[in-house]
């Protein structure tokens, strides 16, 4: 773990490294608002009752190094899962409702059918989107980019995991 350090004040492992984890370019980081910080998660306790679940966990973060073009892309992305979000749930209320109207179909089920329809296509659409650019900028997401840090690594074999546990 000697590429990070921990920081006290802000309770995060800050990168000494300054190689961009989510590009092959070779570029380096050139402030630390580039950096990405992620959320890994270990279990201390779960509690698993007839009537009562609860879960409790220790979070820290990691932050990785992130040059200037990979942080416009990763902020281009999270535009577009913005945008695909507000058009996805607008599309998905009024494309059925205009079938309803125009095509006076009142079976439930078929509007069931068209409304989980809808859902496939705006999420499938917005996965796609998100592929598109990050490989057309040679970019790792996210998730991929802090697979490669051997800090992330080190504390996923002992037991920790980058999904927020739910009870």
């Amino acid at each position: 773990m000697n590429t990070h350090f921990f920081n006290e004040a802000k309770r995060r492992f800050e990168p000494i490294t300054t190689k961009c984890s989510f590009c092959n370019s070779g570029a380096q980081s050139t402030s630390n608002g580039d950096h990405c910080y992620i959320s890994m998660y270990s279990i201390k306790d779960r509690t698993n009752l007839v009537v009562y679940r609860n879960v409790k966990f220790n979070e820290i973060k990691i932050g990785l190094p992130r040059c200037k073009h990979c942080t416009n892309v990763h902020s281009t992305v999270k535009i577009f899962d913005t945008l695909g979000l507000i058009i996805g749930v607008l599309s998905v209320f009024v494309v059925p409702i205009t079938i309803y109207v125009v095509f006076d179909i009142r079976s439930k089920i078929v509007m069931f059918m068209l409304l989980a329809m809808m859902f496939g296509v705006v999420y499938l659409v917005n996965k796609g989107i998100e592929n598109y650019i990050l490989s057309s900028n040679k970019t790792l997401s996210q998730k991929d980019g802090s697979l490669k840090e051997p800090i992330v690594i080190e504390l996923l074999r002992m037991g920790w995991s980058l999904d927020r546990p739910s009870a």
